[in-house]
């Protein structure tokens, strides 16, 4: 029932934000600080909860950034009345976030697996939306880096909860993805690259970054698997960077 309530919300609010001219950011703003505190409230009252208020604020980051990179991508990106269409999908897919949250407290549940690979497809889209607005929005170098890093701390803190690293060791390892994403926006400065093309490989970065410190709060990571994430990251790299090219 939180889902729905909360996924309507964020439908109104998303239609509201990308439909009101002139543009109220305040509205945006509203929405994404009330799935944050739904998502969290919603962790707070199952049953199997034993964590305390602030264990609960980190599966309030991804709700509360899936709705404003939402809001934010749609309102550069799209024009017209499939502004209103795609702002209603946005609203109904934050409250599936949550409701993917709430499934991901308990991870012995049936459902656990697939509530947290729903949410890792989310945190990586969000990541990509947010990524991609922050380097069109017209901020100085620094300030692009430092929200690019602080969007990669906090997605990677959602992402990296679940390792049996839990506790201080989650927490430094997604600060140095955070950081590391910061280094790697300032280098990318020096390409001449479009607003698409630099998220895409801002979302390669972070991927092989929370994929190889996931391994390695779970104490398995090896030669094979650092040659996997390489590979898959200059494929990747190559793809897109020929796709932008030619297509």
């Amino acid at each position: 029932m939180r889902a729905v309530l909360l996924g309507l919300l964020a439908m109104a609010g998303l239609t509201a934000f990308l439909a009101i001219r002139p543009e109220q950011p305040w509205i945006l703003a509203l929405t994404a600080l009330v799935a944050g505190a739904g998502a969290e409230a919603a962790v707070r009252s199952h049953p199997r909860w034993e964590g305390g208020v602030a264990a609960a604020l980190s599966y309030a980051l991804l709700p509360a950034l899936a709705a404003a990179g939402a809001g934010l991508f749609i309102d550069a990106a799209i024009d017209g009345y499939a502004r209103v269409v795609a702002g209603l999908a946005a609203g109904a897919a934050t409250g599936l976030i949550l409701y993917g949250e709430y499934r991901a407290v308990d991870a012995g549940a049936p459902f656990f697996g697939a509530a947290r690979l729903a949410l890792a497809a989310a945190a990586y889209l969000t990541a990509l939306a947010l990524f991609t607005v922050t380097f069109a929005s017209g901020l100085d170098l620094p300030a692009t880096a430092a929200a690019t890093g602080a969007i990669g701390f906090a997605l990677a803190f959602d992402l990296l909860r679940e390792s049996r690293g839990r506790g201080a060791s989650s927490l430094l390892a997604a600060i140095a993805v955070g950081v590391s994403l910061a280094e790697l926006r300032l280098a990318l400065y020096f390409f001449p690259l479009d607003d698409l093309l630099t998220g895409a490989l801002l979302i390669i970065g972070f991927y092989v970054a929370t994929g190889v410190v996931h391994h390695l709060l779970d104490e398995d990571l090896d030669r094979a698997t650092l040659a996997e994430y390489a590979v898959v990251a200059s494929v990747s790299a190559a793809v897109v960077v020929v796709a932008r090219l030619y297509v």
